[in-house]
């Protein structure tokens, strides 16, 4: 991989085993070795070994009634550990700034608290608003 005109070298097999992860993400369930496999464009033979790993590092989980497999105690932590890492206001500001762009309007972004809607950031239009002087 190149990066910033410097070449990077990592481990391959770890992005090969990521398409398992990717492939379990994206789907609503828990897979077959052979649908798994298949979905990942590898050997059933290879991604097992993928999976005996992904289940010990706890990756990956497989039934016992079943046998199929599916996302694992680790990958929820890890889920939940970039939720909390996320800022949606920060994410969310240059599409207000593109909306107000288009819209010339003030956009604003709200969430839903204990005690109702609260602003939490605010785009204004850049329309100048006209003062007005005197009585109507």
């Amino acid at each position: 991989m190149v990066k910033d005109g410097k070449e990077r070298y990592g481990v391959r097999s770890v992005v090969v085993g990521a398409k398992l992860l990717s492939v379990l993400s994206s789907r609503n369930g828990a897979m077959s070795l052979t649908e798994l496999a298949h979905a990942a464009d590898m050997a059933p033979a290879k991604a097992h070994r993928y999976l005996v790993g992904f289940m010990e590092s706890g990756l990956i989980s497989q039934s016992d009634m079943n046998g199929r497999y599916d996302l694992g105690p680790l990958a929820l932590d890890l889920g939940l550990a970039s939720i909390r890492r996320l800022d949606v206001v920060e994410i969310a500001y240059p599409i207000m700034v593109a909306m107000r762009d288009e819209t010339n309007e003030t956009t604003s972004l709200a969430v839903w608290g204990n005690r109702g809607a609260t602003l939490v950031r605010w785009v204004p239009s850049n329309v100048a608003c006209p003062l007005k002087s005197g009585p109507p």
